[in-house]
């Protein structure tokens, strides 16, 4: 019975190893490479850090729209969308929350962002 139990507990954790490396794992030559198998420029690299790479949301963006919700805890990412104009990136974020009289509502905020990550300007909210 002990021997079946160890067992269990043993694939168990080597399952969990498994989704961790999947998850978290060598995809380090894939970030550096496109789509189409060029290698990236480091401006690529350092605009495309700012973003999660779980959901593709924009770190500082994400922030800023907490800080001014109802209910920061019912903040749920549906989309991000970026635009390199040069300057700044352009960021376009989709997103649900709970209003104030506790409906789910959609939301849309886009902004201007510099390189370090730094919302600079938000443009409209939706």
């Amino acid at each position: 019975m002990k021997t079946k139990s160890l067992v269990k507990h043993f694939f168990s954790i080597l399952t969990v190893c498994f989704f961790i490396f999947i998850a978290f794992g060598s995809d380090d030559e894939e970030s550096k490479t496109n789509a189409d198998g060029t290698p990236k420029t480091e401006r690529q690299i350092k605009v495309e850090s700012q973003f999660s790479s779980w959901d593709g949301s924009h770190t500082g963006l994400t922030n800023l729209i907490k800080k001014s919700m109802n209910d920061p805890d019912s903040y749920e990412h549906i989309e991000t969308r970026f635009r390199d104009d040069g300057d700044n990136i352009f960021v376009i974020t989709k997103f649900r929350g709970t209003n104030a009289f506790g409906g789910k509502v959609i939301n849309t905020v886009s902004a201007k962002v510099d390189f370090n990550g730094n919302v600079i300007e938000v443009i409209s909210q939706e």
